[in-house]
């Protein structure tokens, strides 16, 4: 499951990144973070927004959380 949270993170960055995004200066967490953990809700949590949240936590994958 870490393996496809990485490889999910670094596509939808890339992306962003591509499209010429950019973020609010006032922002605590990344687009791509944000993005990443709605689409683990949906892969692995049933739309649990609030385990993915607990998720990416608690495996130090965002640091801000």
């Amino acid at each position: 499951m870490l393996n496809k949270i990485i490889t999910v993170y670094a596509i939808t960055d890339d992306l962003l990144k591509a499209i010429g995004h950019h973020e609010d200066c006032r922002r605590e967490m990344s687009d791509a973070e944000i993005i990443t953990t709605a689409l683990m809700a949906a892969m692995f949590f049933n739309g649990n927004h609030s385990l993915a949240c607990t998720c990416m936590k608690d495996h130090n994958l965002i640091p801000n959380m």
